[in-house]
């Protein structure tokens, strides 16, 4: 993909410049095309820089290269330093509804999939270090619908009562379960993960930037 071809070609500019800590985040979305956007970083004398850059299938433009900022938050790298063990070997579990079943010398696997989703990525490059982990959003979902609000049936007068005595707690998960049955095992560890607190992490510090309209698109002629 444009986009991977790109970083790497910016990765290895940096290296030569000397830079030795860099990394990088990126989500790509799958729907009827592709989407991705991509933000690199790096560390330079005690200071921490970040380039943003945006591909998509939806145009007809080329790759977009924003004009690299300098930042004061280096949570990026901190984050990493300091949970890098569970990060190397911490994996997304897939969505999965039973547990795996073997008959004779076949296992079937109860794994759903989706054909349109995102993926996020984080990898990081330096001398000593080089780790890429990548999972899909899909697969931190607790059912495998949007949540349903509403039952396919009328609750009764004294079920309402109930549940209103109940402060409505609850009732949610059994309309969503009556209507969605497939529930994702895999849900809580995930929700747990290290890398999914980075991806949270990392998705307001972004957010709040883009919020800020700090990323200056670069021009082409």
């Amino acid at each position: 993909m444009k986009i991977d071809s790109i970083l790497n070609l910016e990765i290895v500019d940096l290296k030569t410049s000397g830079i030795k800590e860099i990394g990088y985040t990126k989500l790509t979305c799958i729907n009827y095309g592709i989407y991705s956007t991509a933000y690199l970083l790096w560390k330079k004398d005690n200071s921490t820089f970040i380039q943003k850059f945006k591909n998509s299938e939806y145009n007809n433009k080329s790759l977009e290269k924003f004009k690299p900022i300098k930042i004061t938050d280096s949570t990026f790298f901190e984050f990493y330093r300091q949970n890098k063990e569970k990060l190397n070997i911490e994996n997304i579990e897939h969505f999965e509804y039973k547990p795996d079943s073997i008959v004779g010398n076949k296992t079937y696997s109860s794994r759903i999939t989706t054909s349109h989703s995102c993926l996020r990525h984080f990898v990081i490059k330096s001398d000593k270090e080089n780790l890429h982990k990548q999972f899909d959003y899909f697969d931190l979902k607790e059912f495998d619908q949007k949540k349903a609000y509403a039952s396919k049936r009328k609750y009764t007068k004294e079920e309402i009562k109930k549940w209103e005595e109940r402060g409505w707690e609850g009732m949610e998960y059994e309309i969503i379960h009556e209507n969605y049955p497939k529930r994702n095992l895999n849900f809580e560890i995930n929700k747990e993960s290290k890398i999914v607190e980075w991806d949270k992490i990392m998705t307001e510090f972004i957010e709040k930037l883009e919020s800020e309209n700090k990323f200056e698109l670069i021009k082409t002629e």
